[in-house]
């Protein structure tokens, strides 16, 4: 390889690229307005490259989306079982990465055939999940859920005045599930 050649990249780290950059075509434009030659450009790869590692748009934001629960799964793995800790994890989880919010609510508009079954499946998986990691009754876990909707939207509208509602949610969730302690006092 000449001086001039750059230096092929691994398999691995441009599939990266990819994931990385459809993450943020996907959150800013959903299935329907996501280019695949927008995130082509956005990881430096070509457009045929794109479709020659992931099939199609759709599979590349399934793909998408599954890592986005993915976060979230691995979010409350790393801390406390209670309604509220996972709650907050959550919180901080948006306010970490704001992606998430972004392509949770992105898969919910994209949801007509396969993308909605494997959408619906995914929330049925974490409402499983919250389940069995708190014990929480099919009352609390639906509320767990609508509270985390207002944490979502208020992150996605970027509404950083409004972050109280933190404190609103944690406040819900103590009234489902009165033996929780506040967030603030879980461990990470």
């Amino acid at each position: 390889m000449s001086e001039g050649t750059p230096a092929r990249m691994p398999a691995a780290a441009r599939r990266a690229l990819i994931v990385e950059a459809a993450e943020a075509e996907f959150a800013r434009n959903g299935l329907a307005g996501g280019r695949l030659d927008a995130i082509a450009e956005r990881a430096g790869v070509s457009h045929p490259r794109v479709v020659q590692m992931f099939g199609s748009k759709k599979k590349l934001f399934l793909e998408i989306v599954d890592g986005t629960y993915d976060k979230i799964e691995a979010a409350f793995a790393r801390t406390r079982p209670t309604l509220a800790a996972l709650g907050s994890a959550y919180v901080e989880l948006l306010q970490r990465e704001r992606t998430v919010g972004l392509v949770m609510l992105q898969g919910y508009a994209a949801a007509d055939g396969e993308v909605q079954e494997a959408v619906r499946q995914r929330h049925l998986d974490l409402m499983k999940t919250i389940t069995e990691l708190t014990g929480a009754d099919a009352w609390q876990v639906r509320t767990f859920f609508a509270t985390g909707l207002v944490q979502t939207v208020t992150a996605a509208l970027d509404l950083p005045g409004q972050r109280a509602d933190t404190a609103w949610s944690a406040w819900i969730l103590r009234l489902v599930d009165p033996a929780a302690e506040p967030a603030d006092e879980r461990s990470s």
